[in-house]
């Protein structure tokens, strides 16, 4: 295995910012289980990164030695784990669906990665994005999905695209609308509308949609964060689909 060069790992370096991602269209992945769900969908990185004492991954794959430095430098996370592997960003893109969530103003990482994670776990179709949500390509957000931004299609959208005939946009709301469980969606295509927990979904979201659902909760909580809410609507629609 040969060791990395300085060049090389300040070239990587530069990707821990969204400017440099964008511009090459490449990210770091860190982390043995994200790269191993990796593999697992049939994907090959470009070049893997290991510690001393790690093995390869992907055999074929071009493998460079890195010391703990050379991992903090190229990694965002605190601790990274001895193992990352450079891949080309998660390709962007939606040709169809029959259901799907519309993601509002999403701007953490974490609930971000969860929601897809969940979208791949219960078979949603597409995850629709609007301009303002947090970046999907970015290494936390690969993390928190555990690689499912390159499984669940995606695509940032504008919110009038929604305006189209035959579509049924449904909006989570935290106190009205249709209980969950009583729920059934038409037999067209399904949008449901996620806003952050913070600031919940737009005005302009809420006078297109003409239903609402909730999720029943005891009276002394407030609210589900984002993720949350998006995967018991998901694995509510999986539900139904299986039946």
């Amino acid at each position: 295995m040969v060791k990395i060069s300085k060049n090389r790992v300040k070239e990587l370096a530069r990707l821990r910012q969204k400017k440099h991602r964008l511009e090459e269209q490449l990210v770091v992945v860190e982390g043995l289980r994200t790269l191993s769900q990796l593999k697992y969908y049939g994907l090959r990185p470009l070049e893997q990164y290991l510690g001393e004492s790690e093995q390869a991954i992907w055999a074929g794959v071009p493998a460079l030695q890195l010391d703990a430095e050379d991992f903090h430098r190229i990694c965002d996370s605190d601790n990274p784990q001895a193992v990352a592997a450079l891949f080309a960003l998660p390709a962007a893109g939606v040709k169809s669906f029959k259901t799907a969530f519309y993601l509002d103003g999403i701007s953490d990482p974490g609930n971000m990665g969860s929601i897809f994670r969940s979208a791949a776990a219960f078979g949603l179709d597409a995850l629709l994005l609007s301009p303002c949500c947090v970046e999907v390509s970015s290494p936390k957000v690969i993390r928190a999905s555990l690689g499912s931004v390159y499984r669940v299609p995606h695509a940032i959208i504008e919110l009038g695209e929604l305006s189209v005939p035959g579509l049924q946009l449904v909006c989570a709301e935290m106190e009205e609308g249709t209980l969950l469980q009583n729920f059934r969606p038409s037999d067209g295509r399904l949008v449901v509308a996620i806003g952050s927990e913070a600031r919940g979904l737009s005005r302009q979201i809420r006078e297109m949609a003409r239903e609402s659902v909730r999720i029943g909760m005891e009276e002394q909580m407030e609210s589900l964060n984002a993720a949350m809410a998006a995967s018991i609507i998901a694995y509510h629609l999986h539900t139904l689909e299986q039946h």
